[in-house]
């Protein structure tokens, strides 16, 4: 049966006592259901309408808002076999006669022989009293259930490990002769020799071993939902929140939508939480899009609190992104569509420099600094020898262009130089070699390469942070914003003359001054300023929170979440898609979408995963969720 509302719309269609008696037993802990009925009445001159402070007035009155009738929980449940007709089925709606009615039902034999049975309800069963055998057996059963439920443990544990730690399950031969049986058995049988009882039900179970594949796709499926809950309850309890999604094509070429959702929690700190990944291959649209997220979604009634969407990828940032944006904003009218420019900051530097061809030189050289020292292990050997540090394959990205080999060619001007002198001295080097490592020194100790790579230096030092920023998750748009015009301010200062003489100045001690001054000296250290420090939103939302400043000031408090929750930029979703690619890698590409989506959500919310863990009704939860599946084994209490 269902829960809440309708449980007496659903009694009255299907009669209690044709319930299972675990299901009756369930629903007598969950009580009656107290719902606003519809019902008014004139009499005289004046209307009367039902009133919910009846159901504190009156212990045992239930109601269906379907019938907008009232009914006695008791008398519903046990049905006496004559009497009280009115109040467990018809339902009693005369409200001029409600105070007389109620006292007169309630002290009838009906309704007194009612309460009674459905108080010893679970206390006492019948058939145990006058049959032994039959409480034997149901004694055998639960212990049965008890040794089930504490072996599901190690299963549940084995199951959240591999999963946070994006491990696969499977082996390709799980056969008792194999030398590996997948990392879910040889986690499960390593744990075994440890635990007696867990050792002695694997030898004897002949209906829960725990190791079929069903049984473990079931459980990611349970931790899975279980998290989703607790995400779930996070952000009802948050006043509002965002989304922002994204699309990729993973190693199978199905086009894959990444959702994940930003909000406040009830401790006042930002969130960022992954949803799950859908599979959009079918229909990549605005329409079949705002499908996907309409169904997906509507669990966490955003249609009521979702006040920021932003999205990226091809599927979603084609020509009809409006239409996507407009058809979720219909729906959800507080919905503000925000775009992501994190991505264009990197963009125009990268392609600005490009338009210049002394920084194109620049780059092309140092690439070829990466490549040099990527081809060859005794080349290699002579860097680690000068105590470098390695140099970063030159891999431009929309993240990154040259800022890493920049940095590190310019952190390690002299322990390079030497060490294209050691490999010239070299008699075993090859003429290739030699005739590469002459060109890197006199890039070197060219005075257009080190100003150039030095100017950069100090650029990318600073970009990189703020590119940095702007892509995490726990920023915020006020802290951005600061730091992007920290930004602009430190580049035009850097534009100055006393900035220019300098990085003058230096290049020319590290190689000759083009105006014939004295020749180069050895680069000295330097110490960079400290840069300015800014308080973030999310300190100033943990701080009314934790002086309890949140009741006293609510709008500001609300004001806070609200500029928290509309992220500065979409990049936070991207993340989710290196989960992807490594869970879905090229031996793994058959995976179903419902256990990618789950094994995706177990890792990239593995913190999340371990402080639930940490919580006493974490195997409950999930354990729960695991019955809700088709299961031979003997789980549930009698």
């Amino acid at each position: 049966m269902a829960d809440g509302a309708n449980i007496v719309d659903l009694i009255l269609a299907k009669p209690f006592e044709s319930v299972p008696y675990e299901e009756k037993l369930r629903i007598k802990q969950q009580g009656r259901s107290t719902p606003k009925i519809d019902l008014v009445q004139k009499i005289g001159k004046n209307n009367r309408s039902f009133q919910l402070s009846w159901y504190d007035k009156v212990s045992w009155l239930t109601g269906s808002a379907v019938t907008n009738k009232m009914y006695c929980w008791p008398c519903l449940l046990m049905k006496p076999s004559h009497g009280c007709v009115v109040w467990s089925k018809v339902g009693f709606g005369d409200l001029s006669n409600f105070d007389r009615a109620y006292k007169r039902h309630e002290k009838s034999n009906e309704h007194v022989s009612a309460c009674a049975r459905l108080s010893c309800m679970g206390r006492i069963r019948v058939e145990h009293a006058i049959n032994e055998g039959a409480r034997i057996q149901v004694a055998k059963h639960n212990e049965i259930v008890k040794q089930n439920k504490a072996f599901l443990n190690h299963f549940i544990d084995v199951t959240s490990l591999l999963g946070r730690q994006e491990l696969s399950f499977w082996g390709h031969d799980e056969s008792s002769e194999s030398s590996n049986k997948g990392n879910y058995r040889e986690f499960t049988e390593t744990l075994a020799k440890y635990d007696s009882v867990l050792s002695t039900q694997f030898e004897s179970s002949t209906v829960f071993s725990g190791m079929s594949h069903t049984i473990q796709n079931d459980l990611i499926s349970a931790l899975a939902a279980t998290v989703s809950d607790q995400i779930r309850d996070e952000i009802q309890d948050a006043p509002f929140f965002g989304w922002q999604v994204d699309e990729t094509t993973d190693i199978s070429c199905r086009a894959q939508l990444s959702v994940i959702v930003c909000y406040v929690d009830s401790a006042g700190k930002i969130q960022e939480r992954f949803i799950g990944f859908f599979d959009v291959s079918g229909g990549r649209d605005a329409q079949s899009v705002f499908e996907i997220l309409n169904e997906n979604m509507h669990g966490y009634n955003f249609k009521d609190k979702l006040v920021a969407q932003t999205y990226d990828g091809a599927a979603v940032m084609a020509s009809d992104l409006n239409d996507l944006q407009a058809k979720v904003k219909a729906i959800a009218s507080s919905a503000m569509f925000v775009h992501c420019y994190a991505h264009r900051l990197n963009l125009v530097l990268s392609q600005g420099a490009k338009c210049l061809p002394e920084c194109r030189i620049l780059f092309a050289s140092l690439s070829g600094f990466a490549t040099f020292f990527s081809k060859s292990t005794k080349r290699t050997s002579f860097l680690e020898s000068a105590g470098c540090s390695r140099l970063p394959r030159n891999t431009p990205t929309r993240w990154n262009f040259t800022s890493r080999i920049v940095s590190t060619v310019a952190n390690n001007y002299d322990g390079l130089l030497q060490t294209f002198e050691n490999i010239i001295a070299d008699t075993t080097m090859d003429d290739d070699t030699l005739d590469c490592a002459k060109g890197f020194v006199r890039k070197l100790e060219d005075f257009e390469f080190v100003f150039m790579l030095y100017t950069y230096e100090q650029i990318f030092s600073e970009t990189d942070v703020v590119f940095d920023i702007v892509q995490q998750w726990a920023m915020d748009v006020l802290y951005c914003k600061n730091r992007i015009e920290s930004l602009l301010a430190f580049v035009k200062e850097k534009r100055s003359e006393g900035a220019f003489q300098a990085i003058y100045a230096k290049s020319a001690d590290l190689t000759s001054d083009p105006r014939d001054e004295p020749m180069r000296k050895r680069r000295l250290t330097q110490l960079q300023d400290p840069q300015v420090r800014y308080r973030k939103l999310c300190d100033y939302l943990v701080f009314l929170k934790d002086m309890e400043l949140d009741s006293a000031m609510p709008q500001l408090y609300k004001l806070f979440s609200l500029v928290a929750t509309i992220g500065a930029t979409s990049a936070g979703v991207e993340r989710c898609f290196s989960c992807l690619k490594r869970l879905k890698s090229y031996t793994r590409n058959t995976m179903g979408q419902g256990r990618l989506s789950s094994l995706a959500l177990l890792a990239v919310e593995r913190t999340l995963v371990k402080s639930l863990e940490k919580t006493p009704s974490w195997y409950d939860r999930v354990t729960d969720h695991f019955l809700e599946k088709e299961r031979r084994a003997e789980i549930t209490f009698k």
